[in-house]
């Protein structure tokens, strides 16, 4: 049974339970009451109340940070943090976690593989906070209304590569200083592709490409016709035959010698590769258990004590790279004088992704890490 069709299903039975998602490294829970979403979470840092708050400018990435923090060490609902600090109103929160619990289905909707499992009557104990009922059939016909504009969207934006171009004249006013079109345009004057002002503005990609195809359609955004090409500084597939791969049994074997070796960003590739072309629960397992192992390790190894990253190039250089949007949007963070656990924490990437990416820049001499004087 297709995810959507499982969710008008359960929202026309009225179910209760829990219904977990899961797709290579992303997991993400549903909690469901009388056929209403109660609740929801992902490890996909985008689909965080905090990333919505940030990108509907709510809040800074140093609220953010601070009630991030407060949160580990309090266990109270993020939401309720910010609004007893001042920072939003309860209708500011909810707005967004209303925004959140439709996205972390709305975006599985576009999963092509991926595992799901629906738990009867299971309803683990929800979050104090602001209270939230989204029914299952709504968010059911909010995704068919995604689906036409998706495939509109995409026949202009066909890829995130993209640089784009602006026209000012046509827009139907001036956008406010700050505001979510204001902060947009600028990255777009600043030269970055779509990829890279989606973590920019810590936007999911449904609601930057919505806001893109809108002023598109006011001719004040275009596609810059200029050859895009994005690459990581790891990328290198010169002389590769993909003829030569090995089998999945045997990148899992490889990936377990790698394990035993210490080196564990190999033995993650090889099972995530593994699991994407033949997913098994075998290398599903192995690869959370190597994403476990080694994002233990990055944190002892990168996170010890109050370190604070510094570029050692300058910016022409850095923009001359091959770099990935993930790539750009650490560097431009690492000004010497945020530290690493916050750059990280405020980060619209995964934890273990952001520290690897981290690993790699102190490995080709890219940055440097000093400890905090304070």
């Amino acid at each position: 049974m297709p995810l959507k069709d499982l969710v008008v299903y359960l929202g026309n039975r009225k179910a209760t339970g829990t219904l977990n998602l899961e797709q290579g490294p992303i997991r993400k829970q549903v909690v469901i009451v009388g056929g209403d979403v109660m609740n929801s979470s992902s490890n996909e840092p985008r689909e965080y109340l905090g990333q919505f708050l940030i990108n509907l400018g709510q809040i800074s990435e140093e609220q953010f940070h601070r009630a991030y923090e407060t949160q580990r060490e309090t266990r109270i609902f993020l939401g309720r943090i910010l609004v007893m600090i001042g920072a939003v109103t309860e209708a500011q929160v909810a707005h967004a976690l209303n925004l959140k619990t439709r996205e972390t289905l709305l975006e599985a909707f576009q999963w092509t593989s991926g595992t799901f499992a629906f738990e009867g009557d299971k309803v683990p104990e929800l979050p104090q906070g602001v209270e939230l009922r989204v029914p299952l059939l709504e968010i059911q016909r909010e995704s068919q209304l995604r689906e036409k504009l998706w495939a509109q969207m995409r026949q202009v934006f066909t890829s995130g590569k993209l640089h784009l171009s602006i026209d000012k004249a046509s827009l139907a006013e001036e956008p406010k200083p700050g505001s979510l079109d204001d902060r947009l345009l600028h990255q777009i004057e600043t030269g970055k592709t779509i990829d890279e002002i989606i973590l920019a503005l810590h936007a999911t990609d449904f609601f930057l490409y919505q806001r893109l195809y809108a002023l598109h359609s006011l001719g004040a955004v275009a596609v810059d016709e200029g050859i895009s090409i994005e690459l990581s500084i790891d990328d290198n597939t010169e002389g590769l035959d993909v003829n030569d791969e090995p089998s999945e049994d045997e990148m899992l074997a490889n990936a377990r010698t790698f394990v035993a070796q210490g080196n564990l960003r190999d033995a993650l590739a090889l099972a995530r590769r593994a699991h994407q072309l033949k997913p098994t629960p075998e290398s599903q397992a192995l690869s959370r258990q190597v994403e476990e192992k080694w994002v233990v390790a990055l944190r002892k190894e990168l996170l010890a004590g109050t370190k604070v990253p510094k570029v050692r190039i300058d910016g022409p250089a850095i923009r001359a790279m091959a770099l990935s949007a993930q790539e750009r949007y650490l560097l431009s963070r690492m000004d010497g004088k945020r530290t690493l656990a916050a750059i990280v924490s405020v980060s619209p990437l995964r934890e273990l992704d952001a520290l690897a990416h981290v690993q790699k820049f102190l490995e080709k001499g890219l940055i440097k890490l000093e400890l905090s004087p304070s």
